[in-house]
C-alpha cells in the first residue's frame, strides 16, 4: 500500500498543531497570573514559576516531525492540491458535494479530493479515502475513482482479504505459539503506560492516567495485513486487564447548590481501578519463532470504567 496526502492537508496540520500549541501557552499563562497572587497570599505551598516554553519554536518542531514521519518513514506520495479551481467553483455554486451542506464552504477538502482523483484517473486505479467526515464521504461516493472508509483499520483488512486460508493459518498458529503472548506483552505493557484513557465510571470528574499492563486476557479476531517468507503483520481484538490512577471531586463533606449548580467544599482524591479494555493492536510476527517483534496500539482513546475501591 501507498499512502497519499496533499499540500493542503499538511497546511492544515500544521495551523492545527500551531493553534494547540498556542491554546496551551495562553491556558498556562492564566493559570500563572493566580500562582503570582498566591505566591504572595501562601508562598511556602504555591508552586515557583510555572513552566515557559517558546510556541512558535515548538510547534514548528512537532511539524516538522509528524512531517519526516509521513515521508520518510511512511514513504508517502505529496499531491499539489491547488490545482483547477474552475473545477471547484463549480462545485461550490452547483452544491454538489462536499459542498452540498447548509453554508458549507468545504474549500481545503474540495481542493484534496481533485487532486488525489485526478491521479487515480491518470493511474487507472482507485485511492481509498480514509475519513469519517459525513460531507467529504459524499463527495467521494460520487467520484468513481475513490472509495470511502472510516478508518485504518477498515483498509487494512480489505488490504488482507486477498491473502488467502493459508495467510489465516499460519496466523492462527502463531497466535498459539508459546512466546507470542509473553513478547506481546512486553511490547505492549510500555505503550500502555504512554495511551490515553477515557473515564466514563461514577466517581466525579474522573479522570484516568498512568495505564498498567497487568495481563492479556484474550486475544479475539484477527485479520492479516501481509505475509512473506519471514514475518506476518497482523491486527489483532486484544482484551487486556489493565490498572490505572483515577483522580476524582470526593463530594462525600461537599454541599450542592441547586442555584448555581456547583458543589462546594469538595476535595480532590484519587483511587486505583482496574479493568477489562478492548483494543486493536497491529503486530508483526517471526514465523520462525513465534516471537511478536513490533506492536503498536491503534485504539485512540481507551474507555475504562471499572469497580472502584471508593464508595
Amino acid at each position: 500500500m501507498v499512502l497519499h496526502t496533499t499540500d493542503i492537508t499538511l497546511l492544515e496540520v500544521r495551523r492545527q498543531i500551531h493553534e494547540r500549541v498556542q491554546s496551551h501557552r495562553r491556558e498556562l499563562a492564566s493559570i500563572e497570573k493566580d500562582f503570582r497572587r498566591w505566591r504572595e497570599q501562601a508562598p511556602k505551598s504555591t508552586p515557583k514559576r510555572l513552566l515557559e516554553f517558546d510556541a512558535e519554536a515548538l510547534s514548528t518542531e512537532l511539524f516538522e516531525r509528524f512531517r519526516m514521519f509521513l515521508l520518510v518513514e511512511c514513504q508517502s506520495e505529496v499531491h499539489q492540491a491547488l490545482v483547477a479551481p474552475e473545477v471547484i467553483f463549480a462545485k461550490y455554486f452547483d452544491r454538489k458535494p462536499p459542498f452540498d451542506g447548509e453554508n458549507s464552504k468545504e474549500f481545503p477538502d474540495a481542493f484534496v479530493l481533485e487532486a488525489l482523483a485526478r491521479w487515480a484517473k491518470t493511474q487507472d486505479d482507485k485511492v481509498h479515502v480514509v475519513t469519517e467526515d459525513k460531507a467529504m464521504t459524499r463527495a467521494v461516493g460520487a467520484n468513481p475513482h475513490l472509495l470511502a472508509l472510516k478508518t485504518i483499520h477498515d483498509v487494512l483488512t480489505r488490504a488482507a482479504a486477498d491473502l488467502g486460508a493459508e495467510a489465516q493459518a499460519i496466523a492462527e498458529s502463531l497466535l498459539r505459539h508459546p512466546a507470542f503472548e509473553t513478547t506481546l506483552r512486553r511490547l505492549l505493557k510500555p505503550q500502555m503506560k504512554e495511551a490515553t484513557f477515557v473515564y466514563t465510571g461514577d466517581l466525579a470528574e474522573g479522570e484516568a492516567y498512568e495505564g498498567d499492563l497487568l495481563a492479556i486476557d484474550a486475544v479475539g479476531d484477527c485479520s492479516v495485513v501481509s505475509l512473506n517468507a519471514h514475518r506476518i503483520s497482523l491486527i489483532l481484538d486484544v482484551t487486556a486487564k489493565i490498572r490505572v490512577e483515577v483522580q476524582f471531586e470526593d463530594r462525600d463533606s461537599a454541599v450542592y447548590d441547586r442555584e448555581d449548580d456547583r458543589w462546594f467544599g469538595v476535595e480532590n482524591a484519587s483511587t486505583e481501578i482496574e479493568d477489562l479494555v478492548d483494543v486493536d493492536v497491529w503486530v508483526e510476527v517471526n514465523r520462525a519463532s513465534g516471537e511478536v517483534v513490533d506492536a503498536k496500539v491503534l485504539t485512540g482513546e481507551i474507555e475504562v470504567f471499572g469497580p472502584s475501591d471508593y464508595d
